[in-house]
C-alpha cells in the first residue's frame, strides 16, 4: 500500500490495533497430513485481512493463512531483508507497491505468474490494473485494490461565493485553471475557511497526475529525473500559487484535510473515494466531478493500491497462487478483502457491488460516483512508474513539492530534486 492507502485506512477504520508482530511469526509450510500453512506479509493491521482469509480458508479447509504483519515504514526493507535470506524467510505472499515491483523483481523475488494473466485480466476494471504489474513480459503481482481521484464540493460554500458547480460528467471535467479561478471567487468572498484543499499535499501519488496533464511525464524516465522541463514547471508553478496567493493553505498536515472538508470549512476537496465518506458523516450539502486537468493537456487521474506478489522462493507455489486467484480474481474474495478498509475492489463484479453501495450511501450527491470513477479507471488512470531506484525516487519529489508548497521558486526546487534524486539513484547501481 502507499501514502494514499495509509491515509484511507486512517480515516475509515480507525482504532483498529496493529497484530502480528515479526517475532513468533512462521514460516510458510507443508505438514505430514498434507495440509499447508501460507505466510502472507503486509503492512496492515491483522483485522484488513481477516475477513478474506476466512472467506479462503473456509473454502479451501487444507490451507491455513497466517499473517506477517510489519508496518509501513519498514516494509519494504523487512521484505528485502527476510526475502533474501535462504528459504525467503519463510513468506510466501506479500504486499507489492506500485513503485518497488522492479526494484523487487531484479533481486528475484517474485514469482511468475504469467499463467493467471488471462483470467486476471478478463476480472479486472480495466486490464492496465494488470498490465502494470508485467515486467519483462512477465507477471509478478496482482492488484488486489485501487483507486481514484474526484473533486468534492460543498454546494452552500459555492452558492454563497456565486460559483457554479462543476459538471458531474466523466467526460467534462474542470481544468485545474477553472478551479484555480473558482477558489479565487470562493476567497474573494470569504465564503469559506479554506477555498481548496488537496487531500494529500506534497505527496507524488496525489500530484503526479499534474505534471502528466501538463505534458511533463511522470517526472522520471529510467535514472533521468526531470521536473525541470517545461510540464512539470506549468503545474509546479500552479501548485505554488495555490499557496502565495492564499487559495490554500501552509501548515496543514494530511490527516487534518478530510476532516476540514466534512466539518464544512472548505468549498472543494480533491480527495479519493474515502471522501464521499467524509462528506457523507458531515452531513454536507455537497457534489462530487471528476478530477481536473491542465487546458490544452491531457486528463490523469491517481491510481493503483496494494498488489500481491508470491515470493519465489516458495514451496508453496500452488497453494499461493489460489490464494492470490481468491483475493484478486474471484469477486467473492476481491470483495471481501477490500471490505475491513472500505477501498476500491479490483475485480469489475466486485467493483459493480462497491460502487451501488457507495452510491447508496451518499444518496443524490453521489449518483455519479461509480459511474465518475469507472470511467477514470478506464480512460485516465496513470500508475506510478515501476523504476529502479523508486523508493528514493518518491521522497525526493516529495520533498521538493514540500518545499514549493513553503514558498521555495518551482524551478529552483525541480533542479534542486533533479541532481539530488539523479545522485541518490547513481549510488544505488
Amino acid at each position: 500500500m502507499k501514502t494514499y492507502t495509509r491515509r484511507t485506512f486512517a480515516v475509515l477504520a480507525a482504532g483498529i490495533v496493529v497484530a502480528g508482530a515479526l517475532t513468533g511469526c512462521g514460516s510458510g509450510s507443508g505438514d505430514g497430513d498434507g495440509k499447508v500453512t501460507l505466510t502472507f506479509a503486509n503492512a496492515d493491521p491483522a483485522a484488513t485481512w481477516a475477513k478474506v482469509i476466512e472467506g479462503f480458508e473456509a473454502k479451501n479447509p487444507d490451507i491455513t493463512v497466517k499473517q506477517l504483519n510489519v508496518p509501513y515504514a519498514q516494509f519494504t526493507s523487512t521484505i528485502n531483508q527476510r526475502l533474501s535470506q535462504g528459504g525467503g524467510g519463510g513468506i510466501d505472499l506479500f504486499a507489492v507497491d506500485t513503485g518497488v515491483a522492479v526494484d523487487f523483481y531484479n533481486r528475484g523475488f517474485l514469482a511468475d505468474l504469467s499463467d493467471m494473466r488471462a483470467d486476471a485480466t478478463a476480472a479486472a476494471v480495466s486490464p492496465d490494473m494488470v498490465e502494470q504489474n508485467v515486467i519483462d513480459g512477465k507477471l509478478v503481482a496482482i492488484e488486489a485494490w485501487t483507486t481514484s481521484q474526484f473533486l468534492y464540493y460543498n454546494k452552500d460554500l459555492l452558492d454563497k461565493a456565486g460559483v457554479e458547480a462543476p459538471p458531474s460528467d466523466p467526460t467534462q471535467p474542470w481544468t485545474w485553471e477553472q478551479l484555480a479561478a473558482a477558489a479565487e471567487k470562493v476567497k474573494a468572498a470569504n465564503a469559506a475557511q479554506y477555498a481548496f484543499l488537496f487531500d494529500q499535499w506534497d505527496t507524488y501519488y496525489q500530484l503526479q497526475p499534474l505534471g502528466v496533464s501538463a505534458g511533463g511525464g511522470n517526472g522520471i524516465d529510467g535514472d533521468q529525473v526531470s521536473f525541470s522541463n517545461p510540464g512539470w514547471q506549468r503545474a509546479l508553478s500552479w501548485y505554488h500559487d495555490l499557496f502565495e496567493k492564499g487559495l490554500s493553505p501552509r501548515g496543514i498536515t494530511n490527516d487534518k484535510n478530510g476532516a476540514l472538508f466534512q466539518e464544512g470549512k472548505a468549498a472543494f476537496l480533491v480527495s479519493g473515494p474515502w471522501g464521499l465518506t467524509q462528506a457523507v458523516a458531515g452531513k454536507l450539502n455537497f457534489g462530487i466531478a471528476p478530477e481536473p486537468y491542465f487546458a490544452g493537456g491531457k486528463p490523469a487521474t491517481s491510481t493503483d493500491s496494494w498488489s500481491v506478489g508470491i515470493s519465489a522462493k516458495t514451496d508453496n507455489l500452488e497453494a499461493a497462487k489460489k490464494f492470490l486467484r481468491y483475493m484478486t480474481i474471484d469477486p467473492t474474495g476481491n470483495a471481501e478483502s477490500a471490505e475491513v478498509a472500505a477501498i476500491t475492489p479490483t475485480n469489475r463484479h466486485a467493483y459493480e457491488r462497491y460502487a451501488a453501495k457507495a452510491t447508496a450511501a451518499g444518496g443524490d450527491a453521489a449518483k455519479n460516483f461509480g459511474t465518475i470513477m469507472e470511467y477514470q479507471l478506464q480512460n485516465n488512470a496513470i500508475h506510478r512508474p515501476s523504476v529502479v531506484g523508486y523508493s528514493v525516487f518518491e521522497p525526493g519529489a516529495n520533498k521538493m513539492f514540500a518545499d514549493i508548497r513553503n514558498g521555495t521558486d518551482p524551478k529552483k526546487a525541480a533542479e534542486q530534486a533533479d541532481s539530488s534524486i539523479e545522485d541518490q539513484l547513481k549510488r544505488l547501481k
